[in-house]
């Protein structure tokens, strides 16, 4: 009789083997698992949506209907929660487990415990380019033609933000702050900016095309050049520190705080849609002071991103 639990951890063995030595193949078996854990993603969402009486999901996140969008709201933010983590999460560490097995983490960049002053550094350079950051938005969002503006998504974000309950507060902190912060660091910085980088032979280009995509897959055109400006950010924090938390640490940071400061202080939140615009000396001098505190951090901190990964053994 065959023993089935050997011939599938055989199975499973080979496959490692074949897809740490191929990265073409990596990348394809990535991508199924990713189509796979999304499909379930949404097909989980559609069931909780049904068991909680929603009838027609689509129409309840394009807006359509606020007196449901209003009645059904957090059950909405567990639908989300649900799956962005079958979008991001889980397959990342479906793939990185079946493919690099005890080397998964590392594989991730997120073996070991991220250093106090780096992630003090990193969110040092949050601040600093944020003024810039948000003169780009202004102009971003200014200069779109107001057809191109998702403002459906803004309208929902808004929506979300105005808390009325701790049930809304902690499922927006799990929500914007956990699930997405974590999620999309394991996807972006973990997976892809691998792959960009060992599929181009350069870190740096790897770091761009992570940004460019980390943007893009917000689907937000009005938010895209800033998006991807703390995109490359984040891509260049990883590349000098070779540590994935720090990088989660403050993405789940800044996520956490668009949530803390309007339950906490909503005098001191402006709404989503009100788009303010920064002085460009404000704009230019915040540049400047991250450019000098980011060439220090450089120097400081040699590259070593991808240099200790032996993954191919």
């Amino acid at each position: 009789m065959v023993d089935n639990t050997n011939k599938y951890s055989l199975f499973f063995t080979n496959l490692s083997s074949t897809l740490r030595t191929n990265l073409k193949l990596q990348i394809g078996f990535f991508v199924l698992i990713w189509v796979i854990f999304s499909a379930i993603g949404v097909f989980l969402g559609r069931k909780i949506a049904a068991f909680s009486g929603v009838n027609d999901l689509d129409g309840l996140l394009s807006g359509l209907d606020q007196e449901a969008l209003l009645e059904h709201i957090n059950t909405l933010k567990v639908i989300i929660i649900v799956t962005n983590l079958f979008q991001y999460l889980l397959p990342v560490l479906a793939f990185s487990f079946l493919v690099f097995k005890s080397a998964a983490f590392v594989s991730l960049s997120a073996s070991t415990k991220p250093r106090l002053t780096a992630v003090i550094q990193g969110v040092m350079m949050v601040l600093l380019i944020y003024p810039f950051v948000s003169f780009v938005y202004y102009w971003n969002t200014y200069l779109l033609p107001p057809d191109l503006i998702s403002q459906e998504t803004l309208d929902l974000q808004n929506l979300f933000l105005d808390m009325k309950s701790p049930i809304d507060f902690y499922l927006n902190l799990i929500l914007l702050g956990f699930v997405a912060g974590v999620g999309e660091e394991f996807f972006f910085r973990g997976v892809l900016q691998r792959f960009f980088s060992e599929l181009t032979k350069s870190i740096h280009l790897g770091a761009v095309l992570t940004g460019f995509a980390f943007s893009f897959m917000h689907f937000q055109l009005e938010g895209f050049i800033p998006r991807f400006i703390l995109g490359v950010l984040f891509s260049y924090l990883l590349v000098y520190t070779a540590n994935l938390w720090i990088t989660v640490i403050i993405h789940v940071m800044f996520n956490s705080i668009q949530v803390l400061i309007p339950y906490f202080y909503p005098d001191l939140f402006s709404n989503i849609n009100e788009v303010k615009e920064v002085s460009p000396a404000i704009a230019i001098v915040s540049l400047l002071v991250f450019a000098v505190f980011f060439i220090i951090f450089k120097r400081n901190n040699p590259i070593e991103y991808l240099k200790e990964l032996d993954l191919n053994q």
